[in-house]
């Protein structure tokens, strides 16, 4: 078993590390728009077939800090996106908890978040599309427990 702690995950886009602005506590979550395989019935003989679906695209959600730089970064970005509609490159997730990397391809800000004002400072979320991705298991030991 490992020891995981977000505070090991590092994200990097477009030149920008994500370090400083991921709001406290909170989680990457990735989202496939599709499985992987579907499975179909075959009715004259009620055997299922299994299907290969080659949609690897989804979503990335990262819930940043509102004051933070990221946030200022990443509003600048999705205009400049806007004007030139070519903000678009490889997000890496890197997650030294397990020495696990993982590359979405062709990541784009999906559309700046809804914000809110309050009496507190608050945190919004960032949803990124992203084309394909590549992630290899992590089968090596590290930051295993008791080691």
């Amino acid at each position: 078993m490992r020891q995981y702690s977000i505070d090991q995950v590092e994200v990097s886009w477009q030149g920008l590390s994500f370090k400083e602005g991921l709001a406290a506590g909170t989680s990457i979550t990735e989202s496939r728009n599709a499985p992987s395989w579907t499975q179909k019935v075959n009715g004259a003989v009620s055997k299922t077939v299994r299907i290969y679906n080659p949609d690897r695209s989804g979503t990335i959600t990262i819930t940043v800090d509102q004051e933070s730089l990221l946030h200022q970064q990443l509003r600048a970005l999705a205009e400049a996106d806007v004007l030139a509609r070519n903000v678009v490159g490889p997000m890496t997730v890197r997650d030294n908890s397990n020495d696990e990397t993982m590359t979405y391809l062709n990541a784009h800000i999906a559309s700046q978040p809804n914000e809110t004002r309050g009496t507190d400072s608050s945190t919004f979320e960032w949803v990124f599309n992203f084309e394909n991705f590549a992630k290899l298991p992590a089968l090596g030991n590290a930051n295993t427990v008791g080691t």
